[in-house]
């Protein structure tokens, strides 16, 4: 009995003390175990008191994001082989696609309860990758090396001056802009802790690809043969995006906010080939072929951010982002490996390859 008295006593002494902890410091609500009790889930807790959903954003904000981002989903493309087609030792695969930095800027306004217009941009982000594997056992033919092409199909049969090379080396050189013009409608959703919000939106994303791949043979004897292709792919994609965000506010500085668009996009797409050929000592000969054509894309972005509110006119923000393309035209893909196709001009096209970019991202949202 004592034991059930002191309880009561205890649970009275908290349900009286924790409504008289509202307003701490720079006029915030202090923190607290407090977990809302009524929707989205419909659970009473005694002695907690429940909240409404509240933006951390007021009537204007600005957000700047330092971002991280991989560059993936790349399709595996096979360059060079070692003795046999099949030992392959050179591909996309190979190439290290590392974290590189970036910027997000985004500029809002609150049109009025309902809508906010939206502006932004996210880029900066270059990616700068080269592999190279070199071969110095003497082939079947007396010279040093065993490397293999993909113009011969690795070696089946073997080409004089594109096989049994020494050298060979891959490298893609890529750049990725995004810019953004958004409208979002706060969803009518009953008084909880959640808000929602529909996106209907404008995109323009703007992707450029170069591949190079370098050989060096000492066939066809004396004089060797070096080989040279750049390949750069543009890609234009302009068109129109939905999707929606739902917001939760897990205490009282503190939000969670998951976004998710779907993007139908316009793709303006171009490929330049440049061949160069010619002996180890020189001189060489180029051959040039560019093609151009457009078609409809698909994308897709999801993000996740958690939101905590140091001043009333500073939001800290932490987050990851993925974005999500098909439909590009890369430059690894319009490798052309027949030679009477890399020669001519107008040339073929490839804009069936696939890229995501995603990673973290930390920045800080200044409103009033």
């Amino acid at each position: 009995m004592p034991r059930l008295v002191l309880f009561v006593a205890l649970w009275a002494l908290a349900c009286r003390w924790a409504p008289a902890q509202e307003v701490g410091e720079v006029g915030y609500p202090v923190s607290s175990l407090r977990i809302p009790g009524t929707d989205p889930f419909g659970l009473m807790w005694p002695c907690i008191e429940p909240f409404i959903f509240e933006s951390p954003l007021n009537t204007t904000y600005v957000t700047a994001d330092m971002v991280a981002f991989r560059r993936d989903w790349q399709a595996l493309q096979t360059f060079a082989t070692l003795d046999t087609p099949t030992n392959a030792v050179l591909g996309t695969h190979d190439l290290p696609f590392v974290y590189q930095p970036g910027l997000r800027l985004l500029v809002g306004t609150r049109l009025n309860d309902w809508f906010a217009l939206e502006a932004s941009y996210l880029g900066l982000l270059d990616w700068n990758e080269i592999r190279t594997v070199r071969n110095e056992t003497v082939n079947v033919l007396g010279t040093e090396g065993n490397l293999f092409s993909p113009f011969s199909n690795f070696g089946d049969p073997p080409l004089l001056g594109f096989d049994y090379n020494n050298f060979a080396s891959i490298r893609v050189v890529s750049t990725f802009h995004n810019a953004e013009l958004n409208l979002r409608q706060r969803l009518d959703t009953p008084p909880s802790v959640l808000q929602a919000t529909a996106i209907w939106g404008l995109r323009y994303i703007n992707v450029q690809d170069q591949f190079s791949y370098r050989t060096q043979s000492l066939e066809p004897t004396p004089g060797g043969t070096n080989t040279a292709i750049d390949v750069q792919t543009k890609n234009d994609l302009f068109g129109v995006q939905v999707g929606a965000s739902v917001e939760f506010q897990v205490e009282r500085r503190c939000w969670l906010l998951f976004e998710a668009k779907g993007m139908l996009l316009a793709n303006s797409s171009s490929q330049r080939t440049a061949y160069t050929v010619g002996p180890l000592a020189g001189p060489d000969s180029t051959a040039n072929g560019t093609r151009a054509q457009g078609r409809a894309m698909l994308g897709g972005d999801l993000a996740a951010t958690l939101e905590w509110k140091v001043t009333p006119a500073i939001v800290a923000r932490f987050g990851y982002q993925g974005i999500f393309l098909d439909g590009l035209a890369l430059g690894s893909d319009n490798f052309l490996r027949n030679l009477a196709n890399m020669t001519t001009d107008p040339n073929e096209l490839s804009d069936e390859g696939h890229l995501a970019y995603q990673g973290p991202f930390a920045g800080v949202t200044v409103t009033w």
